[in-house]
C-alpha cells in the first residue's frame, strides 16, 4: 500500500485505545496512520465542501 501523503510504503500497525484495540496502516516515511475511520471521516468532510 503507498502513502496517500508522500506516496512511501505502509505496513500494518496494531494500535490500543483505553476501550479496544484497532490495525490501521502507518507511513515508514512521514509516520501518517490512515485507518478504516479516519477514511470515512475524511470522504465525508471532502464532501460537504462541495456543497
Amino acid at each position: 500500500m503507498r502513502c496517500p501523503r508522500c506516496q512511501g510504503r505502509m505496513f500494518a500497525e496494531k494500535y490500543y485505545d483505553f476501550v479496544r484495540s484497532f490495525d490501521a496502516w502507518k507511513c515508514s516515511c512521514c509516520g501518517d496512520v490512515v485507518d478504516s475511520t479516519i477514511l470515512q471521516n475524511r470522504a465525508r468532510s471532502s464532501s460537504s465542501f462541495l456543497g
